[in-house]
């Protein structure tokens, strides 16, 4: 078993590093900007995009957390390396953490880029693009605030396109990225489809 589910495996304790990982990083950093940006990268990976859109950034404070400590020490190391001090990285569960997280602070944008498409008929269910998923996030973005999707998997593509276009806070839009930078995994694809969707 993960040391982190050991160490934390009852969920007043994750509230608990949510929370103190708000109040303690995020809103510090935050209030000395002009800027109120905040945006969000689920399943950031080994963090080559977030922390090349950072770079680019420097008045927009981004966040990235993903499930895999192996992941997120290799992108906390670029961070390091490139002094991005706008960016922070948490290892979290995308539902808990945006239902932990202080209610005042809202996305501008989320990024969400290959995620596990769970293939298999029995499984869909645990793909994180379902419409509960999307009305738990339009409750943590502003109004026009962004959704941009990107995945190799053609079905899970479609999957979610469909649930997007059947939901009642999002629309599917016609936004690019706005930010372009091969990421470790999009490096291993031959091909990628993409989607943006605009909050209600």
């Amino acid at each position: 078993m993960d040391f982190f589910l050991k160490d934390f495996s009852d969920p007043k304790e994750r509230k608990g590093r949510v929370v103190h990982f708000f109040n303690n990083q995020v809103i510090p950093f935050t209030s000395q900007l002009e800027s109120s940006t905040i945006d969000l990268e689920i399943g950031c990976g080994h963090g080559h995009w977030i922390n090349a859109y950072s770079q680019e950034n420097k008045n927009t404070t981004t966040i990235g957390i993903d499930l895999i400590s192996k992941r997120l020490e290799k992108a906390q190391a670029k961070k390091i390396r490139f002094d991005n001090q706008n960016l922070f990285f948490m290892k979290a569960d995308a539902v808990e953490f945006l239902t932990f997280k202080p209610s005042n602070i809202l996305f501008s944008n989320i990024f969400i880029f290959f995620p596990d498409p769970w293939p298999k008929n029995k499984h869909r269910k645990r793909r994180l693009i379902q419409s509960s998923f999307l009305k738990l996030l339009k409750s943590h973005t502003h109004v026009n605030s962004k959704i941009f999707f990107r995945t190799d998997h053609l079905d899970y593509f479609e999957w979610s396109k469909s649930h997007i276009n059947l939901s009642n806070d999002w629309n599917l839009t016609d936004f690019h990225c706005p930010f372009e930078h091969e990421s470790y995994f999009q490096g291993l694809l031959p091909s990628f489809s993409s989607l943006s969707a605009s909050r209600l």
